[in-house]
């Protein structure tokens, strides 16, 4: 198992700052960085889930993957002629270790399909496609603070880090209002998307900045 390095950087600082909007950058504090063996996506969104360092992303692909067959008939209208690349993408067979290419995981093909899976809100702040994907079919908590927002950027298309910000959300993805179901509306509730207002954030936004790519 890789222990866990910790360091902390100013956002003007930040390694990955050239990735992000500008817009954005101030309100960044720092990243968690994860290792790059072509999973690095799903990392982020299983440190996000505090899940475990070593198979955490075997989780995330999983769960993703019994959402994309469970709710078939929603995913293939979600993703149109992208759903069989989605889906193999997300496939993890038992032994496997690293992905190749085909298997990572591709903003904003998988967004919803994140968020829906987790019930959390997945936000990418990448430069040139910054935007906020909410959950389909969940009600939401009734507390903005107990909402898990998960946020992200793509370096030069990749390596996927994730941030740990108190940022604005940015724009929420159009396909969102189509097909979500109206349990899940009240997701969006609370928040003013590209507002200059901190976003409410979690438990995780007080925790040290990661680096889980350093032995």
């Amino acid at each position: 198992m890789r222990r866990a390095s910790r360091r902390t950087q100013s956002a003007s600082n930040m390694a990955y700052g050239h990735c992000l909007e500008p817009d954005w950058l101030p309100h960044v504090e720092g990243i968690i960085d994860v290792v790059s063996d072509g999973n690095c996506g799903y990392r982020c969104v299983a440190s996000g889930l505090a899940l475990a360092d070593v198979d955490g992303w075997r989780i995330v692909r999983r769960r993703m993957y019994d959402e994309i067959i469970g709710y078939e008939d929603l995913w293939r209208e979600v993703l149109g002629s992208s759903f069989e690349t989605v889906k193999n993408a997300v496939h993890c067979p038992e032994k496997q270790v690293g992905s190749s290419f085909k298997e990572w995981l591709t903003l904003p093909d998988m967004g919803l399909l994140v968020s829906t899976a987790f019930n959390v809100i997945l936000v990418n702040l990448s430069h040139g496609s910054a935007s906020t994907f909410l959950p389909l079919r969940s009600a939401p908590p009734s507390s903005l603070h107990n909402r898990l927002i998960i946020a992200m950027i793509n370096e030069r298309n990749i390596h996927w880090v994730r941030l740990r910000v108190n940022a604005p959300l940015p724009s929420l993805y159009p396909s969102w209002d189509r097909y979500v179901e109206d349990c899940a509306k009240g997701w969006r509730d609370g928040f003013v998307f590209r507002d200059i207002a901190p976003i409410a954030t979690v438990d995780e936004a007080t925790i040290s900045v990661v680096d889980l790519d350093t032995p």
